[in-house]
């Protein structure tokens, strides 16, 4: 199994087949064939709390229940950020003092999202976050749609992110294919090498604009790059 013989690293700083025959996957306006140029997705974090700072890694927009909220992995709170000790997502609203989510580069919007308050403050092991949050009036940022449904084998997926040397990246598109579901994970191969540092939070969407997860690690496996997905079915019940 991947997950025997990879050494999983986390990324910091740094079935819509629908086969379902009730339902048909419908694509996202947005995502026509040059979205990445179009319309920002990807955002970066800048956040303060009482005993601690951090910023860098990757985080977006996402719909739920007719709000937006903010989309990041949990261990940007902890030692992987180089908080220690970790604050606790029951302590993170009272500890609070700031959190910041910006694109990296202003090419498409220049606008700034304001966290506000963590809605996922119940202690488990999930790698996700969600907060609510204030957008600016300016905004040219997609909030993605969830995704619920299982991927299938050889499923192509596309992972929105920035590789840390690339200084002028507001957002490039990486293509991986679906390999294996783990111990609650998706393990995805990507069909090129690339330095995934910083991609902690980014979002993972299908061929329909869908978002089915976000990215939490990786590793290589005969000089493949094997890429580990948080999948949002585990925080369902925050989004439907």
């Amino acid at each position: 199994m991947i997950k025997k013989s990879i050494s999983i690293f986390l990324l910091l700083l740094l079935n819509i087949s629908c086969t379902s025959k009730e339902t048909i996957a419908q694509r996202e306006t947005w995502k026509t064939k040059n979205y990445i140029n179009t319309v920002q997705i990807l955002l970066t974090n800048f956040y303060e709390f009482k005993q601690a700072s951090g910023s860098g890694a990757s985080s977006f927009l996402i719909k739920a229940k007719g709000d937006t909220l903010l989309c990041t992995a949990k261990h940007l709170l902890g030692e992987a950020m180089g908080i220690d000790p970790e604050i606790k997502t029951n302590a993170f609203n009272t500890s609070l003092k700031y959190w910041k989510a910006f694109p990296r580069d202003p090419k498409l919007s220049t606008d700034t999202i304001t966290g506000k308050q963590l809605v996922t403050e119940e202690i488990n092991e999930i790698d996700i976050i969600l907060q609510k949050c204030k957008m600016g009036t300016k905004n040219n940022i997609i909030a993605l749609s969830p995704r619920f449904t299982k991927a299938t084998t050889g499923e192509t997926f596309e992972i929105i992110g920035c590789e840390y040397s690339d200084f002028k990246c507001h957002q490039r598109v990486f293509y991986a294919t679906y390999d294996s579901y783990e111990d609650g994970q998706l393990y995805v191969k990507s069909k090129s090498n690339f330095d995934a540092t910083g991609f902690s939070g980014a979002p993972v969407i299908d061929k329909n604009g869908l978002v089915i997860g976000i990215l939490t690690g990786g590793g290589e496996f005969e000089d493949d790059l094997y890429l580990v997905i948080e999948p949002l079915t585990k925080i369902e019940s925050y989004l439907k």
